[in-house]
């Protein structure tokens, strides 16, 4: 039997890595896109993933300042953009 600690560390690890992913793979969507909802992160992206989930990882990319909002009327959804930080890793002028 494989020791605990070995199979945890592992996990986790891979939990970075497949975090790590995901965001590149976000980034990518909404700078091909321009803008673009939860939804359509979620059906570009994160399958798998309920709709409430990819609302709270956006807004994570939010705080981390590689995504913003713009202001969203009433019963509208919400979109994310790029910010300067998020398209420099892609070498996207303005």
């Amino acid at each position: 039997m494989k020791d605990q600690n070995q199979v945890d560390m592992r996990r986790n690890t891979g939990g970075k890595a497949r975090v790590l992913s995901v965001g590149i793979d976000v980034l990518l969507a909404i700078r091909n896109t321009g803008v673009a909802t939860a939804s359509e992160v979620q059906q570009q992206v994160m399958q798998s993933v309920n709709i409430r989930s990819v609302q709270r990882y956006l807004n994570s990319m939010v705080q981390a300042d590689l995504l913003y909002t713009g202001r969203s009327k009433l019963g509208e959804a919400k979109r994310y953009y790029l910010t300067g930080k998020a398209k420099q890793l892609f070498g996207v002028n303005a």
